[in-house]
């Protein structure tokens, strides 16, 4: 008994000295659980209009922070509760349109940023920190909500948030600048270092091409069309999934069967990169088909690319917006199957 009630007084004690800490994080928790059940598609006009909502609250407050004054006395858990969701929200759904490949690098700085935003030393720096975070949320927000406004991914759609995001943030800045309590410029350079640095992520194809997402992708011996259904044939090969050997023999064509998710009324164009590997010459590039894209459906458009002539050996390809990004990948080794045993295919629904 003794030792319980030891216990109990120390946890007291551990949560009256970390009070504030433990609500900015059950804050957190909330805006993140009101995420996920809110979360709907992303061209879905709640979403958009919740994110960019949050965005104005956000800016109010902070423009009332530049000014030394605090809107409410509950200021501070507002402006966490924003943050954490905004930065939620846009982790979801950049992880949705990312590669494991090329887009791991994006999401865990995404995730850092969410984690910087729950740890209180980062948090004491106050304003700057925040500013920052805006403009990342801003940079975040505007560059997938012009793609699904204008119907389509590219350098224009990219630019137009890139631009959108810097006029808020100059907004900002003359707003404080009339006032006695003026932005640092130092921070108003930071905050446009981290537009340039997003700029730099864009063309090096670090950024996943939101708000376009692979829902499915395989590889098969056939691909038919029935009513409303695309459906890919396979071999029920227990080992593909760890050899990731496909068999061939030669009649067979190689299809490539992709799903992608896009916004309703998007157009846009992908191409489907088939790549081999050479032990001599490396990676060659073998063919680069282009498959023109329709948006609207929940389960993603469907197209496939064929491949009559190829060679034994490793093969990867690659799924790739119009504008060079990638949006995922599969990788599979052709092997020569010399049996003259009947296949049994199966069926696999897209």
């Amino acid at each position: 008994m003794v030792k319980t009630s030891q216990f109990i007084k120390k946890t007291f004690i551990f949560l009256n000295q970390h009070r504030k800490v433990l609500v900015s994080f059950l804050v957190f928790l909330l805006g993140f659980f009101i995420d996920v059940l809110t979360i709907r598609r992303i061209d879905s006009p709640f979403n958009l209009f919740q994110h960019g909502f949050y965005l104005l609250i956000l800016g109010i407050f902070l423009v009332f922070e530049m000014r030394k004054q605090n809107l409410w006395k509950h200021h501070d858990l507002v402006v966490h509760f924003l943050f954490g969701s905004l930065l939620s929200l846009s982790t979801i759904f950049y992880y949705t349109s990312a590669s494991l490949f090329s887009g791991l690098l994006f999401l865990l700085l995404l995730l850092g940023l969410m984690l910087a935003n729950e740890i209180h030393q980062i948090r004491a720096y106050g304003l700057p920190v925040r500013v920052i975070l805006f403009s990342v949320c801003s940079l975040l927000y505007f560059c997938f909500l012009y793609p699904i406004i204008l119907g389509k991914i590219g350098v224009l759609p990219f630019w137009l948030g890139i631009l959108t995001s810097v006029f808020i943030l100059l907004i900002l800045w003359f707003l404080n600048f009339k006032r006695k309590f003026k932005l640092d410029t130092k921070l108003l350079l930071l905050s446009l270092g981290v537009h340039a640095l997003f700029v730099m992520a864009y063309y090096t194809a670090l950024i996943p091409p939101v708000p376009m997402a692979i829902k499915k992708m395989g590889v098969y011996y056939g691909v038919e069309k029935k009513e409303d259904q695309y459906i890919g044939q396979y071999l029920n090969q227990d080992s593909y999934f760890f050899t990731k050997e496909f068999k061939t023999r030669p009649d067979d064509r190689i299809f490539i069967l992709v799903s992608i998710f896009s916004p309703t009324h998007f157009r846009d164009q992908i191409h489907l990169k088939w790549y081999r590997y050479d032990d001599q010459k490396g990676k060659i590039l073998e063919d680069n088909i282009p498959l023109n894209i329709l948006g609207g459906r929940d389960e993603g458009f469907r197209g496939y690319a064929s491949k009559q002539y190829y060679a034994e050996g490793k093969w990867e390809v690659f799924v790739e917006t119009s504008d060079g990004r990638e949006l995922g990948r599969l990788r599979f080794q052709v092997v020569k199957d010399s049996s003259l045993i009947e296949r049994e295919f199966h069926e696999d629904i897209f």
